[in-house]
């Protein structure tokens, strides 16, 4: 007999990559936005990687979450 390791579908690897990268992003963002002294605390840098992240995490869930017939 024959095992073929497969890997999850790629409709899920795409969920979850999308979900790290919007993970870090909301991190990176609110910690630009709360921490005092950080280089670009107040341009808008902070509030555009959160949202930005969000937005993410909301696709990935969405992919995640599709049922194919």
């Amino acid at each position: 007999m024959v095992e073929k390791a497969t890997t999850a579908n790629s409709r899920n690897m795409h969920a979850i990559i999308l979900s790290v990268i919007g993970i870090l992003l909301v991190i990176v963002g609110v910690a630009i936005i709360t921490v005092r002294g950080m280089p670009f605390r107040g341009s808008g840098l902070g509030t555009a990687a959160t949202i930005l992240g969000v937005i993410l995490l909301v696709i990935a869930f969405l992919r995640f979450s599709y049922k194919r017939p």
